[in-house]
C-alpha cells in the first residue's frame, strides 16, 4: 500500500484525503487555519464546518446517519408544538414540553447509539437520579430568593449590590451543583474513557437537572388551569423559546462539554510541537459555564424588552454550542485510540471500505464518532461480498 508523510502527525500513513492516525487533512485545504484542529471538517461530521451551527450534530454526535433528518424533523416539531400551545394559552401542555421535550429527544438518542450496551446502566442512572434530586432542591431552595431579588430589582435597577450578587450566585451556583454528577461519576473511575462516553453522561446529568428545576419553578403556573387567559400570547412565547429550549440545550452543550473534558485521554504520541494545545481541559470549560451562566443572571436583571431578553438567551446557546463543537473536535482529534488492525472495515459515514485506525482515510470520520457496539459489529462482518461489489448490509450502511 502506498504511503506518505503526515504533515501534522509525521507518520507515514496510507494514502488519501485523510490521516488514519491523527484525522488530520494529508494535502493543505483552505480554510483550515488550524491545520492541528482541522476546522474545516467536523470529527463527528466531516461534511460540515466545525464552526457550523448544527444542534444534531453537536448535541448527538454518534448518531447514526440514517437517523439524522428524522432528529432535526422532531427538533422542528417539538419547536412547532411549544409555539402552539404558547398561541393557545395552553400553559400545562406548554410546562410539561419545556419540561420533558428535549429529555425525550436525548433518550431517544441514548437508545439509537447504543449507549446503554457501552455504558454502564447502573452509571447513567445514578447520575441522573442525582441530577434530578439536585434540580428540585435548587429550585425549591432559590425560588424565595429569585422573588426577592426580583422585587429589588424593580424597584432600584441593577444598582443593588444585593439583588446583583443574588442574582449572579444563583444561576453560577446552580452551575456549578448541575456538574456535580458527572464529576461523581467520573471519580468512580470507569473503566474505559471515551470523550463522547464523558459527553453523554454530563448532557444527561444536565438535562436532568435542568428538566427537574423547570417544573419546580413552572408548577405553581399549573394553579391557573388548561387556558391561561390572564398571560398575554408575547409573555408565552418567550417562556417557551427560554424554557423550553435556550436554557436546556444550553445545559446539554455545557454538561456535556465538562463530559468530555473529564473522560479525555491525550494520545501519548501526540507531536512534541503541539503538546502545549491543551484543548480540551477544564480551564476553557470553566469559563464557558462562567460566561453564560452569569450572563444569564445579568439578563434576567436587566431591564429589557421581552425579543431583546429572548435574543439574548438564544445567542449564550448558540455560543454554548458552537463552544461544545470546538471541545469535541479537539477531543476526537487528540484523544488516546485504541490501535487500529488495518483490516478493511466499513466506514459508518462514507460507507466506503477504509483500514480499521483511528480516522477514516476517505472522508475523516472518528472511529470514536461511532459507539464501540457498531465498531465490534462492523470488525465481525464479513466484507468479501462488498468488495466484490455487493451491496453492504443495510444496518451498518448509515451507522
Amino acid at each position: 500500500m502506498a504511503t506518505v508523510p503526515c504533515p501534522v502527525c509525521g507518520k507515514r500513513v496510507a494514502v488519501g484525503a485523510f490521516c488514519v492516525r491523527c484525522g488530520a487533512h494529508l494535502s493543505p485545504q483552505r480554510g483550515d487555519w488550524a491545520e492541528s484542529l482541522r476546522i474545516s471538517a467536523y470529527a463527528a461530521a466531516p461534511g460540515e464546518h466545525v464552526l457550523r451551527l448544527s444542534v444534531v450534530s453537536s448535541l448527538f454526535p454518534r448518531l447514526p446517519r440514517r437517523c439524522v433528518s428524522a432528529f432535526r424533523v422532531g427538533l422542528a416539531a417539538l419547536l412547532a408544538v411549544l409555539v402552539v400551545c404558547a398561541l393557545l394559552r395552553w400553559q400545562p401542555p406548554l410546562i410539561a414540553l419545556s419540561t420533558v421535550g428535549l429529555p425525550l429527544v436525548f433518550l431517544t438518542y441514548l437508545r439509537l447509539s447504543d449507549v446503554y450496551n457501552d455504558v454502564p446502566i447502573r452509571t447513567l442512572a445514578v447520575t441522573a437520579l442525582l441530577a434530578v434530586g439536585f434540580g428540585v432542591g435548587w429550585a425549591s431552595f432559590t425560588g424565595p430568593v429569585i422573588a426577592r431579588s426580583y422585587d429589588v430589582t424593580l424597584l432600584s435597577g441593577m444598582t443593588g449590590g444585593r439583588a446583583l450578587w443574588e442574582r449572579l450566585a444563583i444561576p453560577l451556583g446552580g452551575a456549578v451543583l448541575m456538574l456535580v454528577p458527572v464529576v461523581l461519576a467520573r471519580i468512580s473511575h470507569p473503566a474505559i474513557r471515551e470523550s463522547l462516553d464523558g459527553f453523554v453522561i454530563g448532557s444527561l446529568g444536565a438535562i436532568s437537572f435542568t428538566a427537574a428545576a423547570t417544573f419546580t419553578r413552572l408548577a405553581p403556573q399549573l394553579a391557573t388551569g388548561v387556558v391561561a387567559h390572564d398571560r398575554p400570547i408575547g409573555s408565552l412565547l418567550i417562556e417557551a423559546g427560554i424554557q423550553g429550549l435556550a436554557i436546556p440545550l444550553t445545559a446539554a452543550a455545557v454538561g456535556g462539554m465538562v463530559g468530555a473534558a473529564l473522560w479525555f485521554r491525550r494520545r501519548a504520541d501526540a507531536p512534541q510541537q503541539h503538546r502545549w494545545q491543551r484543548l480540551p481541559a477544564l480551564l476553557p470549560e470553566s469559563a464557558v459555564v462562567l460566561i453564560v451562566y452569569a450572563g444569564w443572571g445579568l439578563i434576567d436583571m436587566a431591564r429589557l424588552p421581552q425579543g431583546v431578553h429572548l435574543g439574548l438567551y438564544v445567542l449564550m446557546t448558540v455560543f454554548a454550542l458552537l463552544a461544545l463543537r470546538v471541545v469535541l473536535q479537539a477531543a476526537l482529534l487528540r484523544e488516546e485510540h485504541e490501535p487500529g488492525s488495518g483490516a478493511p472495515l466499513l466506514c459508518p459515514n462514507c460507507g466506503q471500505l477504509v483500514p480499521d485506525m483511528a480516522f477514516c482515510s476517505n472522508c475523516g470520520v472518528a472511529a470514536y464518532a461511532s459507539s464501540r457496539s457498531s465498531r465490534t459489529a462492523r470488525r465481525l462482518i464479513d466484507n468479501r461480498d462488498f468488495i466484490r461489489g455487493q451491496s453492504p448490509p443495510g444496518k451498518f450502511a448509515g451507522g
